[in-house]
């Protein structure tokens, strides 16, 4: 039986042997090691983003920006790698804001989206001509081609939440459409049982129920049953004190939320320490894991149904 192995061959660039090659508009196959890699690497960071930074910014956008002109009022969470947009390269997070009384006209996209609400008293989305209120730690799915707007009735308070999206894929595969058009807010009626609403209420006491994970890779946690975006998998994890979890490293990408509690995520050799409303992306194949001194909750976003469905997933015992 022949004995596999990880070395790549690669021969050096010579532009004089390989003149006629360049000129004719093509590139050597020989020349170094292509996109054939032993594993993945990956050309984006581990990165955390802070609510308290992103609130004090959107806060302060309140009175400049008007969504009738942006269309919304969000701040990306851009990779630190050079010309990154986006969060990671399948998934996207923003923090976005709507201030009091105010209401921004509904779109829809081909990208499926999300947004877990970090405050709300009176804030709204609209879902294919619908009213569905929001409260802090609900959640609200916007899949492909749904149309969706949003207000908030509160004369006093803004409201907030973090937007997660697939659209560096959708991106990627040339595949975005996008339409709008303006929607009377006032004669709408409200679904109080949208299949794309998940309360926290009703979230958290699933969790409660759960059990922990036996091979401790994870505390308490819940899968949403989420068909509607069959690119992103949603969990809820609650994390019990003094309890690190055992180190996790896949090929799917990760972004977690913190919805309660402190605690911190050790990435490679890098401690990332969280509190309420902040984002941590962990590009796939990057090993981590959690650790908090008190109970803390988080929700993760993934594209695993994605690479599961292509053959690729692979994860570290």
């Amino acid at each position: 039986m022949s004995k596999s192995t990880k070395e790549t061959l690669k021969i050096e660039n010579n532009i004089e042997r390989d003149e006629k090659i360049y000129e004719a508009g093509f590139i050597p196959g020989w020349i170094g090691e292509g996109g054939l890699k032993p594993e993945p690497i990956h050309d984006y960071d581990a990165k955390k983003w802070k609510w308290r930074d992103g609130k004090k910014l959107l806060n302060e956008s309140l009175k400049s920006v008007n969504p009738k002109i942006a269309e919304r009022r969000n701040i990306r969470m851009a990779n630190n790698e050079p010309k990154k947009r986006s969060t990671l390269n399948s998934i996207h997070t923003s923090y976005q804001m709507v201030a009091p009384n105010e209401f921004a006209r509904a779109h829809r996209h081909t990208v499926n989206a999300g947004r877990f609400i970090l405050e709300s008293s009176g804030a709204f989305t609209t879902l294919d001509g619908k009213k569905v209120y929001m409260e802090p730690n609900d959640i609200i799915l916007t899949p492909n081609w749904v149309w969706h707007g949003l207000g908030n009735d509160n004369n006093d308070l803004p409201a907030s939440w973090v937007d997660f999206l697939d659209d560096p894929l959708v991106a990627n595969l040339k595949t975005i459409f996008f339409e709008t058009r303006d929607e009377d807010y006032d004669k709408m009626e409200t679904d109080n049982n949208s299949v794309f609403h998940y309360t926290w209420l009703e979230m958290d006491k699933q969790l409660e129920k759960s059990n922990a994970d036996i091979k401790k890779k994870y505390g308490k946690r819940i899968k949403l049953e989420t068909p509607s975006i069959p690119t992103m998998d949603i969990y809820l994890e609650r994390l019990e004190p003094s309890i690190t979890s055992k180190v996790i490293k896949s090929t799917a990408n990760h972004i977690f939320i913190c919805a309660e509690g402190i605690g911190e995520t050790k990435i490679k050799q890098n401690t990332y320490t969280w509190e309420r409303g902040d984002v941590i992306a962990v590009p796939s194949w990057t090993e981590f894991k959690h650790n908090c001194d008190d109970q803390a909750t988080l929700v993760e976003i993934t594209d695993q149904p994605l690479i599961e469905m292509l053959g690729w997933y692979r994860q570290l015992d």
